[in-house]
């Protein structure tokens, strides 16, 4: 069953359970108890993914597609083959986590929808396109630019057409092709004006299709070819486009700076004594005022293609261990729900362009059911600095209903995700980089700075290695830090799942848990351990010093730290209980798992579902326990 789909680890396993757990010693043997804990675990697969970098973010992707594609492509004329073969191989390859792109997803019964998730000037865009049951894509051309899909879930049918003498659309070529996102050899396709034309549909009555598109270089409208009509221009972004002309105050004025010089200046004020202090509140909101953006920087971060007629869209363009700058672009009579940017952090918001209006509630248990307390309306070219949005419920909207909006904001510490609050609940929404310049995904981060930052990350095995090495090489590493990095950690079940499907397959002794060696490092090991069902429950004893983490990646654990023979007993005591659930993360350090306080830690398992379980040793487990 495995073999048939790796990624489901819920099918029944024909072995029997057995649990682990071993009779208690008595009173006086507690050192031979530890050492028999130690050498009665199952022994661990050290079984590793061929390649592990398939698994990244959007950002990383963006950052990848940027160094794979030309700079300037030529409009019209096919890139060189190989370039083509290459972003084909790097885009079937990747692993993209759901968990990221969904948030990016937008479905519409009357048609399908396109969000934009990456951009490089002139080079490239990358847009999600979500498709309904059934829906579909007229005919159409791709303005002489060159289109890669991947899909990313469900699957898609393609219709090739030739070009007709009179310029229409000709016969169908061949065969209908189906594009799936279950099969790596089926899930990436490339189209080119060269080629043809084509057509995009959802064949499935049932399920839903998700598909990331590449477009190079980017295009605002192609040609859709209507049935017995003529061929009619199509815009395939938004029609709003913001007023560039403040940039020419960069050039002309000496106290006009470009966006990118306010971030490099604000990278320099992360370091001062007097961070908190009056004056260097002052100083970055002087910084702001002066802050305009150039041809460029309105090209890369505020194209008619940053604008979506569904939601503001907010992306970062610059993040540190001590501030974001956040880019918002907002279409006509948009604004984003009452949210907060939590307690003890500041913001600076400017208008580039058009005008806002600021709302604060009242004090109130939901924000529908508050007063608006305060309105302020900022106009075009002002400056403020927020103080009290970090704890106060406020929204922010677009106030024309003809006109887009351009705003920059700055939040220290760094944020990174809005926690938004409706009468449909309670939204999560992590902000995405669009544009790959600069550090992508986790690169020129440490744990400590992660901490710091309000968001999710969504991190890979080997991300995480990368952010544990600069934490474990610290002298004085921070049990805290670990914690918070691993409970801010979304990782890709797809590559969890891969992992234990490849080990569980490999492994021919019956028992659980099921353990997978994800990394032995010089001060840490990560251990990737599976707890099935059934009748019996699943057992794991452990014993020895130092600091351990756990965090559950799916399902739920319980966990007790055990004293053996206290106060002359014979028998075992629990020290403390929890029940460990999804997405949680528990920390035991020496004192709790030898010496005073407790001897050894149980961890069991006897739910109806599955539990996946990753965990962190400090320092690491020794070859012993490897070799069971």
């Amino acid at each position: 069953q495995h073999a048939r789909n790796p990624f489901d680890m819920r099918p029944a396993v024909s072995c029997a359970i057995r649990a682990c757990r071993r009779p208690w010693p008595k009173h006086g043997l507690r050192a031979q108890a530890l050492r028999r804990a130690v050498s009665n675990l199952p022994r661990l697969s050290e079984e590793t993914v061929a390649d592990d970098k398939k698994y990244v973010d959007l950002p990383s992707l963006v950052k990848q597609l940027r160094e794979e594609l030309p700079p300037q492509p030529g409009v019209g004329a096919p890139i060189n083959g190989s370039v083509v073969a290459r972003v084909k191989k790097v885009l079937q390859s990747v692993q993209l986590n759901p968990r990221e792109w969904q948030q990016h997803a937008v479905f519409r019964r009357g048609r399908y929808t396109r969000n934009i998730v990456g951009y490089s000037p002139n080079q490239f865009i990358a847009l999600l396109l979500c498709w309904e049951r059934g829906q579909q894509s007229p005919i159409h051309d791709h303005s002489g630019a060159h289109c890669f899909i991947k899909m990313l879930s469900g699957q898609l049918q393609e219709q090739k057409f030739l070009w007709a003498a009179d310029g229409n659309a000709g016969a169908e070529v061949d065969e209908p092709g189906v594009m799936d996102a279950a099969k790596p050899e089926k899930s990436v396709s490339f189209m080119h004006d060269s080629l043809g034309l084509h057509r995009i549909s959802n064949p499935s009555t049932e399920e839903v299709a998700v598909s990331l598109h590449i477009y190079s270089p980017p295009f605002r409208e192609c040609l859709v070819f209507p049935p017995g009509g003529a061929p009619k221009p199509s815009p395939m972004v938004s029609m709003f486009e913001p007023d560039s002309a403040p940039n020419e105050k960069v050039a002309a004025d000496s106290n006009i700076i470009s966006l990118q010089s306010f971030c490099d200046q604000l990278s320099g004020l992360k370091n001062s004594e007097d961070k908190d202090s009056q004056s260097q509140l002052h100083a970055i909101l002087d910084l702001l005022v002066s802050a305009e953006m150039t041809d460029l920087e309105w090209a890369s971060y505020a194209s008619p293609a940053h604008f979506s007629e569904f939601y503001p869209v907010q992306h970062i363009i610059h993040c540190d261990d001590e501030f974001s700058v956040v880019i918002t672009c907002w279409s006509p009579g948009q604004k984003v729900p009452p949210h907060t940017v939590g307690r003890g952090r500041m913001m600076w918001l400017k208008v580039m362009q058009g005008n806002l209006l600021f709302q604060e509630f009242s004090p109130g248990l939901f924000p529908w059911e508050s007063d608006v307390e305060r309105s302020t309306e900022l106009g075009e070219g002002s400056a403020s600095f927020l103080e009290e949005c970090g704890v106060r419920m406020h929204d922010l909207k677009n106030l024309s209903d003809t006109q887009p909006a351009v705003t920059i904001q700055v939040f220290s510490p760094p944020l990174t995700s809005f926690t938004f609050h409706s009468e449909k609940g309670t939204e999560r929404k992590d902000l995405p980089r669009l544009v790959g310049q600069g550090p992508a995904g986790m690169e020129g981060f440490s744990a400590q700075a992660l901490g710091r930052t309000a968001g999710r990350w969504f991190l890979s095995f080997r991300g995480l290695q990368s952010l544990l090495n600069q934490e474990f090489s610290r002298q004085d590493v921070k049990p805290q830090t670990v914690a918070t990095l691993l409970t801010k950690a979304v990782f890709n079940p797809q590559e969890w799942r891969e992992r234990l499907s490849n080990a569980m397959r490999q492994q021919t002794m019956g028992g659980w848990p099921k353990h997978v060696l994800v990394a032995q490092e010089k001060h840490y090991t990560i251990i990737l351990s599976y707890w099935g069902t059934g009748a019996e429950r699943s057992v794991a004893i452990e014993g020895g010093t130092g600091m351990s983490w756990t965090l559950i990646l799916e399902g739920e654990l319980e966990e007790q730290t055990i004293g053996l023979g206290r106060d002359g007993s014979d028998s075992p005591s629990v020290l403390r209980s929890s029940v460990l659930k999804e997405e949680s993360c528990s920390f035991l350090s020496s004192f709790e798992t030898s010496g005073a306080t407790a001897d050894i830690v149980e961890r069991a398992h006897g739910a109806e579902t599955p539990c996946v379980s990753l965990h962190v040793y400090h320092p690491p487990l020794p070859e012993a326990w490897m070799m069971g």
